[in-house]
C-alpha cells in the first residue's frame, strides 16, 4: 500500500496534469518577461544617464562661441605638426597662424601673428592655407599655446586667406568669467547701460587743469576718447542726440591691462560711469563723458538677454 500511494503521488492524471503544467509554464514565462523588462529599464536609464553626462557637440556658431574659451581667426601653416615640444605630432595636430583674436581669457597671452597648435577633430577638413574661425578650449600653455578644437567655421571675412590680416578684431574677455553676482554689482553701481557702436576713436589731450589727476607716470594710461553712437538705453535717462563720449586707457600696463579697449566699429553693451571731468565736444555741442574701466564693463551682444534679465530683477 505504501508503495502504491507513492506511485499515485508521482503519477499526474491527464487533465489535472495538463493544468499544473500550464501553470508552471505561465509562471516561468511571466518571470522571464518581468526580468527582461527590468533589464530594459536599467539599459534605458543607463543610456539617459550617459547622454546627460557627456558634453553635446554642435555645429552652431553661436553655441560654439559660448562654449569656447579661446576663439580666433587663423590660417593653417602646417599639417600633422606642432609648434610646442610638449605636444607630440599626430595626424590630428596642425599649426595655425593667428590672424585675429576674437575671444580669450585675460590671463592668456595671444595676439595676431602668434602660432598655435590645434588638435582638430577631422584632419581631412584642413589643408595648408585654409583659413577658418577656430572655436577651442585651452590644452597646454608654455612657450606657446596648444588648444583643442570644439568646432570651426568659415571666417567672417568670407574665407579669403589673409583677409583677416587687414583688420585686427578686438579681444573679447570671456563673458563666462563674469558671474551673475559680479555683473549685478556692476549694473547696480553704474550710471548708464547702453547698447551702442563706436564711431570714432582719438587720443584725449588732457587739459592743464586736469593734469594732476591724469598725470603721466610709469603707469601712464594713454587716455583715448571714443564717440559712442547709442542705439538703445537699458538703464539711465535718454541720451542727448544719442551720442556720448567714452574715455578709456589704451595702455596695456599692469595697472590698465584689464580695462576694456575700443576701436572704430566695435559694438556691444557698455556699462558706464560718469567721469569727473566731463563736457567733451562732439559735433559742436558738449557731450557728457563716461568711463568703462572694469573687466565686464563691456560685453558682446550675445550677453544682451543676460543683462536685461539682471536689470529687470535687481
Amino acid at each position: 500500500m505504501k508503495c502504491s500511494r507513492t506511485v499515485e503521488l508521482v503519477k499526474v492524471p491527464g487533465k489535472r496534469g495538463r493544468m499544473n503544467t500550464s501553470r508552471f509554464f505561465l509562471a516561468g514565462t511571466l518571470g522571464l518577461t518581468l526580468l527582461a523588462s527590468a533589464v530594459s529599464v536599467l539599459a534605458i536609464g543607463a543610456s539617459l544617464f550617459a547622454s546627460n553626462s557627456l558634453p553635446q557637440t554642435t555645429n552652431n556658431p553661436a553655441a560654439l562661441a559660448k562654449q569656447s574659451s579661446i576663439t580666433f581667426v587663423g590660417t593653417v601653416s602646417q599639417l600633422a605638426a606642432t609648434s610646442l615640444a610638449a605636444v607630440p605630432k599626430s595626424s590630428q595636430t596642425i599649426v595655425v597662424r593667428v590672424d585675429s583674436v576674437l575671444k580669450k581669457p585675460v590671463a592668456v597671452s595671444l595676439k595676431k601673428g602668434d602660432t598655435v597648435t590645434v588638435e582638430v577633430k577631422d584632419p581631412a577638413a584642413f589643408q595648408e592655407g585654409t583659413q577658418a574661425t577656430f572655436y577651442t578650449e585651452g590644452w597646454i600653455f608654455g612657450s606657446g599655446i596648444a588648444v583643442k578644437e570644439l568646432g570651426h567655421a568659415a571666417p567672417p571675412t568670407g574665407g579669403t586667406p589673409g583677409a583677416a590680416e587687414t583688420s585686427e578684431k578686438p579681444v573679447v574677455q570671456d563673458p563666462s568669467q563674469i558671474t551673475d553676482q559680479d555683473l549685478q554689482r556692476l549694473l547696480s553701481s553704474c550710471d548708464f547701460v547702453v547698447i551702442g557702436r563706436v564711431t570714432d576713436v582719438h587720443q584725449w589731450v588732457i587739459p592743464k587743469s586736469a593734469a594732476p589727476r591724469y598725470r603721466t607716470s610709469e603707469h601712464s594710461a594713454n587716455w583715448q576718447e571714443a564717440v559712442l553712437q547709442v542705439q538703445s538705453v537699458l538703464k539711465g535717462p535718454k541720451v542727448k542726440k544719442n551720442k556720448i563720449v567714452l574715455r578709456f586707457p589704451l595702455s596695456r600696463d599692469v595697472a590698465w591691462v584689464n580695462a576694456p579697449k575700443f576701436e572704430n566699429g566695435q559694438q556691444g553693451i557698455f556699462i558706464l560711469r560718469k567721469d569727473e571731468l566731463s563736457g567733451a565736444s562732439v559735433g559742436g555741442y558738449k557731450a557728457d563723458v563716461y568711463t568703462c574701466l572694469n573687466p565686464g564693463d563691456w560685453l558682446p551682444m550675445i550677453e544682451e538677454a543676460r543683462v536685461r534679465s539682471l536689470l529687470k530683477n535687481r
